[in-house]
């Protein structure tokens, strides 16, 4: 009867032999689990890669066209930059950097579109005006000027000038602008029954130092407001201390008290930019009187966006409001017009002089 080869076991390998296939198995195993989520670490990563980018990291360095795609993704938050007219201004952009080699070969088109979208106060700023005008160490040269305080007669006149950049930090030029003029306001206080301030040929720049340098003066509360396409930016001041929406921007490092009496501020054809949003922050407050001439007319918000080789676009995105909601972005036009800058004096003494 032949036999059932079924019922036959097969002989057992030797056990080193088995050990060895059981290893092999966990490696193969352990490989493709490793080379699985590489490729989803890798492919979510490149998958990340644009949004990555909106916050300014980089995985790889960007093409000169992913460059000016960044760039012009944060244009389309520009005062000019309505729907139709973004997507036209793109569009030709980007054809005009299509074959662009280097970064340096996107910043004439970026350039223009930045002009388009965000009006004739956006600037486009290659690394090195960029790193001038708002690095860290901005502002330190010779021709920013700090504030100059004087008295005469119980009159005290707060001169500010223009501030480029003045860096950041406890021994940055902003913070020494901030400070000169908050202390020497407070030395002044006890005989002075009347402030002037004056933003003659202050061309604008930082304007947070700036409304910090006279925050003993205004009201505490909203000062102004951004308006921008989407929504409102609300500028406040609490004591010595400006904030943006809540998040503090500036103030002395020694707080000192509010000042109190009647305030002149002092404007013309010069002033502009950030020395318009100055004046602004005091219209609509009691006992301010607004003199000289029409300023420059470019009382709207920039925000400066970074690019990733350290160009700037500073992007007009708003346009200045005073506290009672009257928006800007045209001329402010002076309570009292004067001309003559020899008859200032006599225009705010005759103003100080017959207030009710």
């Amino acid at each position: 009867m032949p036999r059932n080869t079924s019922d036959r076991s097969a002989p057992s390998p030797p056990a080193s032999a088995e050990r060895r296939h059981r290893r092999r198995r966990r490696g193969l195993i352990a490989g493709i689990v490793v080379a699985s989520l590489l490729a989803l670490v890798v492919g979510g990563s490149f998958a990340a890669a644009p949004l990555l980018r909106s916050y300014g990291i980089y995985l790889v360095p960007p093409s000169p066209q992913t460059y000016a795609e960044v760039a012009l993704d944060a244009m389309r938050q520009g005062i000019d930059a309505t729907p139709d007219r973004y997507t036209q201004v793109r569009e030709r952009a980007l054809a005009s950097v299509a074959d662009a080699s280097d970064y340096a070969d996107t910043y004439g088109p970026l350039t223009k579109a930045a002009a388009e979208l965000g009006g004739p106060h956006t600037t486009f700023n290659d690394p090195a005006s960029a790193a001038e005008l708002f690095g860290p160490s901005s502002g330190s040269k010779a021709e920013n000027e700090l504030p100059t305080v004087t008295s005469a007669d119980g009159v005290t006149t707060i001169r500010l000038p223009t501030l480029i950049g003045g860096g950041s930090g406890e021994d940055s030029f902003g913070q020494r602008y901030i400070d000169t003029a908050v202390d020497a306001i407070a030395a002044a206080a006890p005989d002075t029954s009347a402030w002037v301030v004056d933003l003659r040929d202050n061309h604008g720049g930082n304007v947070w130092p700036m409304l910090a340098a006279v925050a003993p003066l205004p009201d505490d509360g909203t000062v102004e407001t951004f308006e921008s396409v989407d929504g409102s930016t609300t500028v406040s001041v609490d004591g010595g201390t400006v904030s943006s929406d809540g998040t503090r921007q500036g103030a002395a490092t020694t707080p000192q008290p509010k000042v109190h009496g009647p305030i002149a501020v002092v404007i013309n054809g010069m002033t502009g930019s950030s020395a318009e949003a100055v004046a602004i922050a005091f219209i609509g407050q009691s006992n301010v009187h607004v003199f000289g001439q029409p300023s420059y007319g470019f009382s709207t918000a920039n925000q400066p966006v970074r690019l990733y080789d350290g160009a700037v676009v500073n992007l007009t995105v708003a346009v200045d409001a005073d506290r009672t909601g009257k928006r800007y972005g045209v001329p402010i036009v002076p309570d009292t017009p004067v001309e003559d800058v020899v008859q200032l004096p006599t225009a705010i003494s005759t103003w100080l002089a017959n207030r009710g």
